[in-house]
């Protein structure tokens, strides 16, 4: 272990999470790999940076970890800086099933081994990395969800009574990562057998994508109140392709709502205590096979479901997320603000 004086946050938005975690261990923002760069830019003012900067410093990167571990490649003594990256995304599930093309790929192999290490954001995506890179250094961390939002959540009540309305929370453009295209084709079998049955999808999805899902009994809400949905739901589902962890899920369960998801969908390892049977393979017949089989459930059967959802969601409380963040991170590295 080392002693470092800076570090760096190199974030792309951020996500709230990561945001959190880069304040717990006094990380300070670098917003020069942002998306509102071009990637010409986000070079250059990297090269800016590194140039101007100590090699002692530590790059906590949201992602973000590919163009300084290509420069730490390079024989300058500025550019061999500490890199941890909080892996979060899909990039090592695209690596795996070869998504990304080939020149991508390759310069994936070549960045990945010049990090110091992975905050891997659930147990899902520490199997991929070791799948990616066995000699990978990590810890592994979970998200959490937003204060305010989890009192609220909390003190929802567990429901009385069951409709055959389904959710899904998830942001575009990405639908294959999110497995939209799963999810509608799994819908449109439920809707024929259980014609109340509707799909609120919650998130930012551009007019391409709803036009291309438009089907009846599908609802694309956009950004909007969590809580009404949650409400007017009875099921979440989740499908996604190499999806880490989603907060959303997270959400869903503490409101008391229990959850379908994918087997590459990184909650399976939280779902798989509300039951084996809720995690599936990515296919459209057997999830519609689910979700039927679970509308059929008894009132009882669906209280004791919801009942166990909230308490499985009850474990992702900001203050109990971040100390166990922190003892990992503090047996890894020592460092001074």
């Amino acid at each position: 272990m080392s002693k470092y004086i800076n570090i760096c946050f190199l974030f792309y938005t951020p996500h709230p999470f990561h945001k959190g975690l880069a304040d717990a261990i006094g990380a300070w923002d670098l917003d020069i790999l942002s998306k509102k760069n071009s990637p010409f830019k986000r070079i250059f003012l990297y090269l800016k940076y590194a140039l101007n900067s100590s090699s002692d410093d530590i790059l906590l990167c949201e992602g973000t970890f590919l163009i300084p571990s290509l420069f730490k490649l390079l024989p300058i003594k500025r550019f061999k800086k500490t890199i941890i990256n909080i892996s979060a995304d899909p990039k090592l599930f695209y690596i795996k099933i070869k998504r990304m093309n080939f020149l991508e790929r390759l310069l994936h192999r070549l960045a990945i081994p010049n990090v110091d290490l992975f905050i891997c954001i659930g147990n899902m995506v520490k199997d991929l990395l070791k799948e990616v890179y066995p000699k990978a250094e990590y810890i592994v961390a979970y998200p959490f969800i937003d204060e305010e939002r989890y009192k609220y959540l909390l003190n929802i009540p567990v429901k009385s009574e069951f409709n055959h309305n389904i959710l899904f929370i998830g942001n575009g453009p990405d639908y294959y990562y999110k497995g939209l295209d799963l999810l509608v084709d799994a819908f449109k079998i439920v809707k024929k057998e259980v014609k109340d049955s509707e799909l609120f999808i919650l998130g930012n999805w551009s007019k391409e994508i709803r036009e291309k899902f438009n089907y009846e009994g599908i609802n694309f809400i956009g950004f909007s109140d969590i809580y009404e949905y949650i409400e007017k739901s009875s099921l979440y589902v989740h499908l996604g392709r190499g999806d880490t962890f989603p907060v959303s899920n997270l959400e869903t369960l503490l409101g008391g709502m229990p959850c379908i998801i994918s087997e590459y969908t990184g909650t399976k390892e939280i779902i798989r205590e509300l039951g084996e049977d809720f995690i599936l393979p990515l296919e459209s017949r057997k999830v519609a096979e689910k979700i039927i089989e679970y509308f059929n459930l008894s009132t009882d059967e669906k209280i004791i479901l919801s009942l166990k959802a909230k308490e499985l969601g009850k474990r992702f409380k900001k203050g109990i997320v971040i100390e166990d963040f922190i003892k990992k991170w503090k047996g890894w590295v020592r460092y001074e603000i």
